[in-house]
């Protein structure tokens, strides 16, 4: 019978490992790994064939195929060449400096990036700038004449409604083409007019009044 401290018998060990000790190491994810004697041979250490320092080599880039857009933008022409994938605010953002047509959801709810494209509103969002290839499109930067505010602008001003400002670019071009089809609404038809325009600050009764407000400016 072995000994308290004498490990049992195991028996016979593999030929030619008698005289090499066991090694028990911790792997990268957590497992024993056990190698008796020498390390892994250089092959194992070697990264695999078509990687460079152990990640995968970069590829080169694949060049995309340009479209050339002409878009009049608040009665200007502008004329660029684009990626087929760009989204007509941020051509409007990144490529005309056109900051004021906001983006807030990503996912065409908010109405922030709202402008008008041939006299309709529409959610730039979800426009290609190449959908837009000889339309006509006004931003908020658009309409002002001059130092001469639009309606809808004073409405906003003299009816506080805003507040962070964040929603209210998209709010005024919605209200344009809500007034252009309806010159004197009813508090419920501005609702509805208005209901794919959200804002989180103002409760949308200022807003309400504001376009109430420009209606009566519009037909005085």
């Amino acid at each position: 019978r072995p000994t308290p401290r004498q490990p049992p018998n195991r028996g016979p060990a593999a030929p030619g490992c008698a005289d090499r000790p066991s090694r028990v190491t911790i792997s990268a994810y957590g497992r024993e790994d056990t190698a008796n004697g020498a390390d892994r041979s250089a092959r194992d250490r070697r990264p695999a064939a078509g990687v460079a320092g152990g990640r995968e080599a970069a590829r080169p880039l694949e060049r995309t195929h340009m479209a050339q857009v002409s878009i009049t933008v608040n009665g200007r022409r502008r004329t660029a060449e684009v990626e087929p994938r760009l989204l007509l605010v941020h051509f409007l953002r990144e490529h005309l400096d056109l900051t004021g047509t906001h983006v807030g959801c990503d996912t065409s709810q908010c109405g922030a990036c709202t402008v008008l494209v041939d006299g309709r509103s529409a959610k730039s969002c979800t426009i290609f700038a190449v959908q837009a290839d000889g339309s006509e499109v006004t931003t908020i930067e658009g309409l002002a004449d001059g130092d001469n505010l639009h309606p809808l602008q004073d409405g906003f001003w003299e009816e506080h409604g805003l507040q962070c400002g964040y929603c209210t670019p998209g709010m005024i071009m919605s209200s344009v083409n809500l007034l252009e089809d309806n010159p004197s609404p009813t508090e419920a038809q501005i609702r509805e007019g208005l209901d794919g325009n959200f804002c989180r600050c103002t409760g949308y009764q200022h807003i309400v009044n504001a376009v109430q407000n420009a209606a009566a400016r519009r037909s005085s």
